[in-house]
Protein backbone atom coordinates (compact mmCIF):
# COMPACT_ATOMS: atom_id res chain seq x y z
CA UNK A 1 0.00 0.00 0.00
CA UNK A 2 1.36 3.49 -0.63
CA UNK A 3 2.10 6.30 1.89
CA UNK A 4 -0.80 7.94 0.82
CA UNK A 5 -3.08 4.89 0.98
CA UNK A 6 -1.78 4.11 4.56
CA UNK A 7 -2.50 8.09 5.73
CA UNK A 8 -6.32 7.39 4.17
CA UNK A 9 -6.74 4.60 6.21
CA UNK A 10 -5.30 5.96 9.29
CA UNK A 11 -7.75 9.05 8.98
CA UNK A 12 -10.74 6.74 8.25
CA UNK A 13 -9.86 4.98 11.41
CA UNK A 14 -10.03 8.18 13.34
CA UNK A 15 -13.32 8.85 11.97
CA UNK A 16 -15.09 5.40 13.06
CA UNK A 17 -15.00 6.90 16.33
CA UNK A 18 -17.34 9.40 15.45
CA UNK A 19 -19.43 8.31 12.87
CA UNK A 20 -20.78 4.76 14.02
CA UNK A 21 -21.96 6.36 17.14
CA UNK A 22 -25.06 8.37 15.16
CA UNK A 23 -27.61 6.12 13.96
CA UNK A 24 -31.08 7.41 12.68
CA UNK A 25 -33.50 7.83 14.94
CA UNK A 26 -37.17 8.27 15.00
CA UNK A 27 -37.60 11.07 17.74
CA UNK A 28 -41.01 11.74 19.15
CA UNK A 29 -40.52 15.37 19.47
CA UNK A 30 -38.59 17.71 16.79
CA UNK A 31 -36.65 21.11 18.28
CA UNK A 32 -36.65 24.63 16.04
CA UNK A 33 -34.45 24.08 12.90
CA UNK A 34 -30.81 24.86 14.21
CA UNK A 35 -27.40 23.32 15.06
CA UNK A 36 -26.33 25.79 16.81
CA UNK A 37 -27.84 26.68 20.76
CA UNK A 38 -26.86 28.96 23.41
CA UNK A 39 -27.70 27.56 26.64
CA UNK A 40 -28.36 30.19 29.82
CA UNK A 41 -30.12 30.60 32.97
CA UNK A 42 -30.32 28.85 36.11
CA UNK A 43 -27.07 28.71 37.80
CA UNK A 44 -24.57 30.29 35.11
CA UNK A 45 -23.37 33.30 35.12
CA UNK A 46 -22.40 33.43 31.21
CA UNK A 47 -23.73 31.54 28.54
CA UNK A 48 -22.49 28.16 26.95
CA UNK A 49 -22.92 26.79 23.51
CA UNK A 50 -24.30 23.39 21.76
CA UNK A 51 -23.11 23.04 18.57
CA UNK A 52 -23.43 19.99 16.65
CA UNK A 53 -20.97 18.60 14.14
CA UNK A 54 -21.54 16.61 10.95
CA UNK A 55 -18.68 14.40 11.38
CA UNK A 56 -18.15 13.68 7.32
CA UNK A 57 -17.40 17.30 6.23
CA UNK A 58 -14.39 18.77 7.09
CA UNK A 59 -13.10 21.75 8.87
CA UNK A 60 -12.83 24.05 6.97
CA UNK A 61 -16.48 24.92 6.71
CA UNK A 62 -16.60 25.99 9.81
CA UNK A 63 -14.22 29.03 8.34
CA UNK A 64 -17.86 30.59 7.34
CA UNK A 65 -19.32 30.22 10.65
CA UNK A 66 -18.62 33.40 12.19
CA UNK A 67 -21.10 33.33 15.24
CA UNK A 68 -19.90 30.10 15.58
CA UNK A 69 -16.52 30.85 16.17
CA UNK A 70 -17.13 34.22 17.84
CA UNK A 71 -18.80 31.58 20.64
CA UNK A 72 -15.76 29.44 20.69
CA UNK A 73 -13.29 32.10 21.30
CA UNK A 74 -15.43 33.18 24.52
CA UNK A 75 -15.15 29.78 25.99
CA UNK A 76 -12.88 28.23 28.13
CA UNK A 77 -13.58 24.46 27.85
CA UNK A 78 -14.25 22.55 24.77
CA UNK A 79 -15.85 19.38 25.18
CA UNK A 80 -16.34 16.28 22.85
CA UNK A 81 -17.32 13.08 22.57
CA UNK A 82 -13.70 11.84 23.16
CA UNK A 83 -10.34 13.35 23.92
CA UNK A 84 -8.43 12.64 20.48
CA UNK A 85 -4.92 11.30 20.86
CA UNK A 86 -1.97 9.69 19.37
CA UNK A 87 -3.20 6.07 20.47
CA UNK A 88 -6.47 6.24 19.54
CA UNK A 89 -5.77 4.96 15.98
CA UNK A 90 -4.15 1.64 16.74
CA UNK A 91 -7.00 1.11 19.76
CA UNK A 92 -9.85 1.45 16.89
CA UNK A 93 -7.43 -0.81 14.34
CA UNK A 94 -8.01 -3.18 17.86
CA UNK A 95 -11.59 -2.37 18.51
CA UNK A 96 -12.10 -2.90 14.47
CA UNK A 97 -11.25 -6.43 14.11
CA UNK A 98 -14.04 -9.52 13.68
CA UNK A 99 -12.29 -12.52 16.35
CA UNK A 100 -12.27 -15.77 15.74
CA UNK A 101 -14.18 -15.34 11.92
CA UNK A 102 -13.49 -13.42 8.57
CA UNK A 103 -15.52 -11.64 6.56
CA UNK A 104 -15.42 -13.66 3.63
CA UNK A 105 -17.28 -16.54 5.89
CA UNK A 106 -19.24 -13.97 7.50
CA UNK A 107 -20.96 -12.99 4.50
CA UNK A 108 -22.45 -14.57 1.38
CA UNK A 109 -20.59 -15.15 -1.68
CA UNK A 110 -22.88 -12.83 -3.54
CA UNK A 111 -22.72 -10.34 -0.37
CA UNK A 112 -19.65 -10.45 -0.06
CA UNK A 113 -19.00 -9.57 -3.71
CA UNK A 114 -21.50 -6.47 -4.42
CA UNK A 115 -19.66 -5.18 -1.26
CA UNK A 116 -16.24 -5.67 -2.68
CA UNK A 117 -17.15 -4.32 -5.71
CA UNK A 118 -18.88 -0.87 -4.02
CA UNK A 119 -15.39 -0.67 -2.33
CA UNK A 120 -13.29 -1.28 -5.50
CA UNK A 121 -15.55 1.24 -7.31
CA UNK A 122 -15.61 4.34 -4.74
CA UNK A 123 -11.82 3.53 -3.26
CA UNK A 124 -9.77 1.53 -5.57
CA UNK A 125 -9.50 -0.80 -2.30
CA UNK A 126 -9.66 -4.77 -3.02
CA UNK A 127 -11.63 -6.40 0.23
CA UNK A 128 -9.69 -8.90 0.46
CA UNK A 129 -7.62 -6.16 2.18
CA UNK A 130 -10.24 -5.80 5.24
CA UNK A 131 -11.21 -9.35 5.64
CA UNK A 132 -10.42 -8.67 9.28
CA UNK A 133 -11.99 -6.11 10.09
CA UNK A 134 -16.08 -6.54 11.57
CA UNK A 135 -18.81 -5.35 9.02
CA UNK A 136 -19.58 -1.93 10.98
CA UNK A 137 -16.26 -0.77 10.31
CA UNK A 138 -16.38 -2.21 6.31
CA UNK A 139 -19.56 0.01 6.50
CA UNK A 140 -18.29 3.43 7.66
CA UNK A 141 -15.61 2.95 5.45
CA UNK A 142 -17.77 2.60 2.50
CA UNK A 143 -19.95 5.72 4.03
CA UNK A 144 -16.68 7.71 4.10
CA UNK A 145 -15.61 7.44 0.79
CA UNK A 146 -19.16 8.03 -0.64
CA UNK A 147 -18.84 11.64 0.98
CA UNK A 148 -15.10 11.77 -0.39
CA UNK A 149 -16.46 10.86 -3.49
CA UNK A 150 -19.10 13.69 -3.90
CA UNK A 151 -17.96 16.09 -1.44
CA UNK A 152 -14.26 15.83 -1.19
CA UNK A 153 -12.43 16.95 1.60
CA UNK A 154 -9.28 19.28 1.02
CA UNK A 155 -5.75 17.43 1.50
CA UNK A 156 -5.13 19.46 4.35
CA UNK A 157 -8.62 19.02 5.82
CA UNK A 158 -9.66 17.74 9.27
CA UNK A 159 -13.00 16.44 10.67
CA UNK A 160 -14.55 19.39 12.50
CA UNK A 161 -14.80 17.68 15.90
CA UNK A 162 -10.64 16.75 15.77
CA UNK A 163 -10.55 20.86 14.59
CA UNK A 164 -12.45 22.14 17.48
CA UNK A 165 -10.15 19.95 20.34
CA UNK A 166 -7.00 21.11 17.85
CA UNK A 167 -7.60 24.91 17.97
CA UNK A 168 -8.90 24.52 21.79
CA UNK A 169 -5.37 23.42 23.03
CA UNK A 170 -3.80 25.98 20.49
CA UNK A 171 -5.52 28.26 22.14
CA UNK A 172 -4.84 27.07 25.72
CA UNK A 173 -8.60 26.39 26.80
CA UNK A 174 -9.46 22.88 28.98
CA UNK A 175 -10.63 20.16 27.21
CA UNK A 176 -12.92 17.79 28.21
CA UNK A 177 -14.44 14.26 26.74
CA UNK A 178 -17.67 13.04 27.80
CA UNK A 179 -16.79 9.51 27.35
CA UNK A 180 -13.41 7.32 27.51
CA UNK A 181 -12.98 5.49 24.43
CA UNK A 182 -14.00 2.11 25.79
CA UNK A 183 -17.40 2.66 26.74
CA UNK A 184 -17.63 4.35 23.24
CA UNK A 185 -16.63 1.01 21.60
CA UNK A 186 -18.87 -1.33 24.17
CA UNK A 187 -21.64 0.82 23.26
CA UNK A 188 -20.94 1.14 19.66
CA UNK A 189 -19.26 -1.83 18.77
CA UNK A 190 -19.52 -4.58 21.04
CA UNK A 191 -23.22 -4.57 21.64
CA UNK A 192 -23.65 -5.78 18.01
CA UNK A 193 -23.13 -9.44 17.16
CA UNK A 194 -20.92 -10.28 13.73
CA UNK A 195 -23.87 -11.39 12.35
CA UNK A 196 -26.22 -8.26 13.05
CA UNK A 197 -23.26 -6.37 11.96
CA UNK A 198 -23.25 -8.47 8.43
CA UNK A 199 -26.98 -7.69 7.97
CA UNK A 200 -26.67 -4.23 8.42
CA UNK A 201 -23.75 -3.87 5.89
CA UNK A 202 -25.66 -5.93 3.60
CA UNK A 203 -29.12 -3.92 4.08
CA UNK A 204 -26.88 -0.74 3.51
CA UNK A 205 -24.72 -2.53 0.22
CA UNK A 206 -28.29 -3.35 -0.85
CA UNK A 207 -29.95 -0.11 -0.92
CA UNK A 208 -26.69 1.84 -2.36
CA UNK A 209 -28.37 4.16 -4.94
CA UNK A 210 -30.70 5.40 -2.29
CA UNK A 211 -27.43 6.20 -0.26
CA UNK A 212 -26.18 8.28 -2.77
CA UNK A 213 -28.96 10.12 -2.69
CA UNK A 214 -29.48 10.74 0.52
CA UNK A 215 -25.52 11.79 1.19
CA UNK A 216 -26.13 15.10 -0.72
CA UNK A 217 -29.51 15.44 0.77
CA UNK A 218 -27.76 15.23 4.14
CA UNK A 219 -24.66 17.77 3.39
CA UNK A 220 -27.69 20.09 2.35
CA UNK A 221 -29.56 19.60 4.95
CA UNK A 222 -26.54 20.29 7.47
CA UNK A 223 -25.04 23.11 5.67
CA UNK A 224 -29.11 25.00 5.89
CA UNK A 225 -28.97 24.05 9.99
CA UNK A 226 -32.19 21.97 9.04
CA UNK A 227 -32.06 19.61 12.05
CA UNK A 228 -35.52 18.27 11.27
CA UNK A 229 -34.32 17.26 8.09
CA UNK A 230 -31.20 15.48 9.26
CA UNK A 231 -33.24 13.84 11.31
CA UNK A 232 -35.98 12.74 8.78
CA UNK A 233 -33.11 11.43 6.29
CA UNK A 234 -31.64 9.31 9.45
CA UNK A 235 -34.86 8.18 10.36
CA UNK A 236 -35.55 5.07 8.94
CA UNK A 237 -32.55 2.46 9.87
CA UNK A 238 -32.66 -0.50 10.91
CA UNK A 239 -31.65 0.02 14.79
CA UNK A 240 -33.65 -1.54 16.82
CA UNK A 241 -35.22 0.36 19.51
CA UNK A 242 -32.64 -1.11 22.25
CA UNK A 243 -29.73 -0.61 19.81
CA UNK A 244 -30.63 3.02 19.64
CA UNK A 245 -31.08 3.73 23.26
CA UNK A 246 -27.62 2.07 23.69
CA UNK A 247 -25.54 4.53 20.92
CA UNK A 248 -27.67 7.73 21.67
CA UNK A 249 -30.50 8.06 24.25
CA UNK A 250 -28.34 6.28 26.75
CA UNK A 251 -24.87 8.23 26.19
CA UNK A 252 -26.96 11.79 25.79
CA UNK A 253 -27.83 10.90 29.29
CA UNK A 254 -24.82 10.27 30.77
CA UNK A 255 -23.39 13.23 29.29
CA UNK A 256 -25.76 15.16 31.53
CA UNK A 257 -24.18 14.33 34.49
CA UNK A 258 -21.03 16.11 33.20
CA UNK A 259 -22.66 19.02 31.29
CA UNK A 260 -24.14 21.57 33.41
CA UNK A 261 -20.89 21.78 36.12
CA UNK A 262 -18.51 22.07 33.78
CA UNK A 263 -21.03 24.93 32.40
CA UNK A 264 -21.50 26.37 35.57
CA UNK A 265 -17.77 26.72 36.21
CA UNK A 266 -17.37 28.70 32.88
CA UNK A 267 -18.42 29.51 29.46
CA UNK A 268 -18.47 25.58 27.60
CA UNK A 269 -18.19 25.04 23.92
CA UNK A 270 -19.92 21.32 23.00
CA UNK A 271 -18.97 19.69 20.03
CA UNK A 272 -21.01 16.72 19.60
CA UNK A 273 -22.35 14.58 16.32
CA UNK A 274 -25.64 17.00 15.13
CA UNK A 275 -28.46 14.13 16.26
CA UNK A 276 -27.39 14.49 19.68
CA UNK A 277 -28.79 17.74 20.41
CA UNK A 278 -32.28 16.47 18.59
CA UNK A 279 -35.76 14.85 19.50
CA UNK A 280 -37.09 14.20 22.38
CA UNK A 281 -34.12 12.73 24.20
CA UNK A 282 -31.40 14.80 22.84
CA UNK A 283 -29.61 17.44 24.76
CA UNK A 284 -31.52 20.55 24.08
CA UNK A 285 -34.52 18.82 25.53
CA UNK A 286 -32.69 17.36 28.12
CA UNK A 287 -31.31 20.80 28.94
CA UNK A 288 -34.79 22.65 29.38
CA UNK A 289 -36.04 19.55 31.34
CA UNK A 290 -33.19 20.54 33.92
CA UNK A 291 -34.26 24.18 33.62
CA UNK A 292 -31.89 25.91 31.15
CA UNK A 293 -32.78 28.51 28.62
CA UNK A 294 -31.90 27.20 25.49
CA UNK A 295 -32.05 29.31 22.42
CA UNK A 296 -31.04 28.57 18.75
CA UNK A 297 -28.96 30.92 16.99
CA UNK A 298 -27.56 31.49 13.61
CA UNK A 299 -24.11 30.12 12.65
CA UNK A 300 -23.45 32.99 10.84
Amino acid sequence: MTSMGKLRLRSLFLLLLFLVSHPGNAQEEAVENSVFWQVSGKDLTAPSYLFGTFHLMGAHYIDSLTRVKASFKSCKTVVGEILMDSSLTMKMMVAARLNGTTLDKLLKAEDFEATAAWLKELSGYDLTMFNTMNPITIQIFLMSMLQQKYFPMNTNDTPMDIYFQSLGKTQGKGLVGLESFDAQINALFNQFTPERQAQMLIEFVREKDRAKTELVEMNQSYKNGDLAKLELLLADQTYTQSEEEVMLDNRNKEWMNQLPALMKSGQTFVAVGALHLAGEHGLVKLFRQAGYKVTPLSVR
